[in-house]
């Protein structure tokens, strides 16, 4: 029996064996800041809003776009170039990774470009509940 690739007539690709796997997607996507890294569940991205940057009134150094990312946990704020190239992948979980680039290289027109990531954590309700009571003042 041989072990030779087969090329399918159909195909343009060797088959080398009946079943092919693709990768997984991430199970999580990271946010790289200044400080740390932030990790947050790629399903669990709920809403968005792709909006201009309200800091950049035409200053070409600022970055004119700004995404905002809603999370269980977490609001998600990226300042850049071209996020609208980043939506499509976010939303449908095949980012891994972003992470702020600062210094302004040149810009590749087909990539999305993020130069700020801020990350506000909402205060967990449960954390509020256990709150030890503060006794009143007579």
């Amino acid at each position: 029996m041989s072990h030779k690739k087969k090329i399918h007539p159909l195909s343009h690709r060797p088959v080398s064996s009946s079943v092919e796997l693709i990768p997984l997607p991430p199970k999580f996507t990271e946010f790289i800041d200044a400080h740390r890294i932030w990790g947050f569940s790629s399903h669990e991205l709920s809403h968005f809003v792709l909006e201009d940057n309200p800091e950049h009134h035409g200053k070409r150094t600022l970055p004119p776009h700004q995404l905002i990312l809603l999370y269980p946990d977490a609001v998600v704020i990226l300042k850049g170039w071209r996020l609208e190239l980043l939506v499509g992948p976010l939303v449908s979980g095949r980012v891994a990774r972003v992470h702020a680039e600062k210094s302004p290289g040149p810009l590749i027109i087909a990539e999305a470009r993020v130069s700020e990531i801020c990350v506000l954590p909402f205060i967990h309700i449960s954390l509020l509940k256990n709150k030890p009571e503060t006794p009143e003042k007579s």
